[in-house]
């Protein structure tokens, strides 16, 4: 493929893994973009009442973070997978009982597979807290955070250097959980298609003053990273959305795939340049979209 213009994305100074304010890790996490994000939202027309919305918010790194340095006024989380919906949903909404669980569980081999086939045998469909809680267990104990198709931080002997408790600071969890409660009336949360979420944000009247943040799974390795890949007609018909000109504020990253130069072929695209904390091969295979108009 031919070589993109290369967009190189600052440091935030004020934020980094140390002090990120999202409980999660993700594969692909984006918490390294807030500060690219911050000069975007200072894009929008008002500047009060701004919105950030995620429709794959997955771990929601870089919503987060501009939600707590004030940079977003509101922010609105979706994810279509019910697993990763009931583990915010607890988070939200029963934050007391949440970090009680964090507090008391268990962080060991026999704890992990417990957790690992709750998860995998989930087939409800409707939240539920438990399934919530193993979710959010097997983020912080699995390796790259990788919730499902990967093994424990320490390997299943445990003889690694790290053992599963390496990212399960409890101090440090319980404190973002409250964080999270205490700040729930800025955070609107559902599990929706990603497709109809953005249909339904379009329409709302504060349409002009909301950010897209669209960080989908990407098309080489989002069935073995997310429970909930995309088909090719999936990732065509979000092209079609954001293309159409019907959503106004946007920006999407992707792995550079020749299907996604294809579908935004029309728009504003370059590569991510990241030099003080993702790896070379990383940077080069990732790509970012914007509106043509910017």
């Amino acid at each position: 493929m031919s070589r993109l213009p290369v967009t190189k994305i600052p440091k935030d100074p004020n934020r980094s893994t140390q002090n990120a304010v999202s409980p999660f890790r993700y594969p692909g996490g984006k918490g390294f973009m807030s500060a690219f994000l911050k000069q975007r939202m200072q894009l929008l027309e008002a500047p009060t009442n701004r919105v950030l919305a995620e429709p794959f918010c997955g771990g929601a790194g870089a919503a987060l973070i501009l939600l707590a340095d004030g940079f977003a006024d509101q922010i609105m989380l979706n994810d279509a997978d019910l697993r990763i919906f009931s583990a915010w949903h607890a988070i939200l909404e029963e934050p007391e009982r949440f970090v009680a669980k964090l507090r008391k569980v268990s962080l060991d081999m026999q704890e992990w597979y417990r957790h690992r086939d709750l998860v995998a045998g989930f087939s409800d469909n409707k939240y539920d807290f438990d399934v919530g809680f193993s979710t959010f267990y097997m983020n912080r104990t699995t390796r790259s955070g990788i919730i499902m198709n990967a093994g424990p931080i320490g390997g299943y002997d445990q003889r690694g250097k790290w053992k599963l408790d390496a990212r399960f600071n409890v101090e440090r969890l319980a404190n973002q959980v409250e964080w999270l409660a205490a700040n729930r009336n800025r955070l609107e949360l559902s599990n929706m298609d990603a497709l109809s979420f953005i249909d339904r944000v379009r329409r709302k009247p504060t349409s002009d003053n909301t950010m897209f943040f669209i960080d989908p799974p990407y098309v080489k390795a989002g069935g073995r990273l997310y429970f909930d890949g995309m088909s090719e007609a999936k990732h065509v018909a979000l092209s079609d959305i954001l293309t159409s000109g019907t959503v106004k504020r946007w920006v999407l990253t992707y792995d550079d795939a020749p299907l996604i130069r294809q579908l935004y072929r029309s728009q504003t695209c370059s590569n991510i340049s990241v030099n003080y904390s993702l790896q070379s091969k990383r940077r080069e295979n990732e790509i970012l979209v914007e509106p043509n108009y910017l």
